[in-house]
């Protein structure tokens, strides 16, 4: 039986590319003359769009929702940002949905859009949302997750290669002959924030720095003040500090301000945006994660989901580190 994807092979362009044609939602995103190809194609090779396809079309409510974990993350805000306006391009409204890290919240508001016959879930899953994934799975519900890998779950997963985005960077602070570098990270257990410990870990045993080795783990919501002033002397005290997120970040800089700002010579590395901050004097930095083009695949995935595409894959792109000479 013919695919979406032979199609795609045939011409040599992209199985999204296919998919927005063959389910009428090309209009304003692929061009007259590749549509035609498209169709031509697709009739030589007899293609038939499955049952599923059709049925979801027939009883489509063009309504997809993004449910992420804090949506006050600006990586979060931004990726969604950039999903809703590919969304719009294919005729889809996107009900964006905050867990707040709640694998209960996560639950409900799951069973509340299968409810709502929503056509299609992107979603961060929470620490211990599997089963709440599953569910949605088996409830026929297409489904693309972003920024953690949910074990177990046969779902497509876009996003980066934490461990190597923070070793690397880690690795340019030691060659910049920083060597009291400490990471900070929020104390959940979820993949992305323990790939970035264990890329820190490795980076600094690897320079035989083992003994400047400091973790300090902060409470997500009622908590992370106190827990930010009890590591506070450590941070000032230290040649670098690495942040492994924008949440964490934040709040440790306004701690910091009460002090009189960043040290003289210290490093700060943040996992994610921080450009705001990196217009003083102080050394700040920053891990660049390719919002927008995780968004695009993300929604590129579900689309095809939705029009019956079978498979799944893992989708990593590449990070960068920003300092202020190459902004």
């Amino acid at each position: 039986m013919t695919s979406m994807q032979d199609i795609a092979d045939r011409l040599k362009i992209s199985k999204s590319t296919v998919s927005l044609v063959l389910s009428g939602k090309s209009e304003g995103r692929v061009s007259e003359p590749v549509k035609q190809q498209v169709l031509e194609t697709a009739r030589e090779m007899d293609y038939h769009l499955n049952g599923l396809a059709r049925s979801l079309r027939v009883g489509s409510s063009n309504l997809i929702s993004v449910i992420v974990t804090d949506i006050s993350n600006e990586f979060f805000g931004n990726m969604t940002f950039y999903i809703q306006e590919e969304a719009k391009k294919a005729g889809y409204l996107v009900l964006t949905i905050n867990s707040n890290e709640s694998d209960e919240e996560f639950d409900q508001m799951a069973r509340l859009l299968i409810s709502k016959k929503v056509d299609g879930i992107i979603a961060v899953p929470t620490p211990a949302g599997a089963a709440s994934m599953q569910m949605i799975k088996d409830q026929g519900v297409p489904l693309v997750t972003v920024d953690r890998i949910c074990e177990g779950i046969d779902a497509d997963y876009v996003g980066v290669d934490n461990y190597d985005a923070a070793k690397k960077a880690v690795k340019e602070l030691i060659r910049d002959g920083l060597r009291k570098i400490i990471m900070m990270r929020l104390d959940l257990d979820i993949p992305p924030l323990n790939e970035r410990e264990r890329g820190y870990v490795d980076a600094m045993k690897e320079a035989h720095l083992d003994r400047y080795i400091q973790l300090h783990r902060i409470r997500f919501g009622e908590g992370m003040e106190e827990d930010l002033d009890n590591s506070l002397d450590a941070a000032l005290e230290s040649d670098a500090v690495f942040f492994t997120s924008h949440r964490v970040f934040t709040e440790a800089m306004k701690n910091v301000a009460k002090v009189g700002g960043v040290p003289h010579g210290q490093c700060v590395l943040c996992f994610d945006d921080v450009r705001p901050y990196m217009t003083g004097t102080s050394d700040i930095r920053y891990i660049e994660q390719p919002i927008a083009q995780i968004a695009r695949k993300a929604f590129d995935l579900l689309l095809e989901k939705m029009h019956g595409e079978t498979g799944t894959g893992r989708y990593v792109f590449p990070t960068r580190s920003i300092t202020r000479s190459n902004m």
